[in-house]
C-alpha cells in the first residue's frame, strides 16, 4: 500500500474523532446561542485582544522586546524556584 500525503493523515479522521468533532460542535453552538454570541464577534474579539496586547507591549520593537525581557524575569522569579523544589522533592521519591 502507498503511503498517504501527511496533510491527508492529518485530516483524515476515524469516525469516532468525527463524532467528538459533532459533539463538540453541538456543544459550542448550543452555549454560543446560550450567551447570545455569533463566530464572527467570537474571531472579532479574538482578533481584538491581540491587537490590544501587541499595542499594550509597547510601539517600537525595541520597546516590545524590553517589556517581554521584563516579564521574562518577573516570571523566571517565580517559575524556576518552583521547578527546582518540584524537582528535588521528586528526586527523594
Amino acid at each position: 500500500m502507498p503511503e498517504e500525503n501527511k496533510p491527508v493523515r492529518i485530516f483524515r479522521g476515524s469516525s469516532r474523532t468525527i463524532i467528538q468533532l459533532i459533539i463538540a460542535s453541538i456543544v459550542v453552538g448550543a452555549i454560543f446561542s446560550f450567551v447570545g454570541l455569533s463566530p464572527n464577534e467570537f474571531w472579532r474579539g479574538i482578533y481584538r485582544t491581540f491587537q490590544n496586547i501587541i499595542t499594550m507591549l509597547g510601539d517600537s520593537f525595541t520597546e516590545v522586546a524590553g517589556t517581554l525581557a521584563g516579564y521574562l524575569l518577573i516570571g523566571a522569579a517565580i517559575v524556576v524556584p518552583l521547578w527546582l523544589i518540584s524537582r528535588l522533592w521528586a528526586g527523594r521519591k
